[in-house]
């Protein structure tokens, strides 16, 4: 699933036009890369992603900016919330093996 999500994310960007755009995006993909794939470890973010790319889309055919702009914003942000909780619920379990 990572793979088709970041060809979602880079594809947009893409679609803006601007060459440095896309390239900044590709350098920050490819050194966040590991966490974002972090959220792909729980199929209820699986398809909660899915269904957040299809509002996105959905917006962008309804030539609606604001929509897709926050639908994005969303998404990301979600997407790092997730993420977070993944990670600290991590740390938190290797420090009890640790303990014990």
């Amino acid at each position: 699933v990572a793979p088709y999500d970041e060809a979602f994310h880079m594809t947009l960007v893409g679609a803006v036009g601007n060459p440095e755009m896309a390239r900044v995006h590709l350098e920050v993909t490819e050194k966040i890369r590991i966490v974002r794939r972090m959220d792909f470890t729980q199929a209820a973010r699986i398809s909660a992603t899915y269904a957040e790319h299809g509002q996105i889309l959905l917006a962008i055919l309804e030539r609606n900016a604001q929509e897709a702009r926050t639908r994005l914003h969303d998404h990301i942000a979600q997407s790092q919330k997730e993420v977070r909780k993944i990670t600290l619920h991590a740390l938190h379990q290797a420090g009890r093996k640790t303990r014990d």
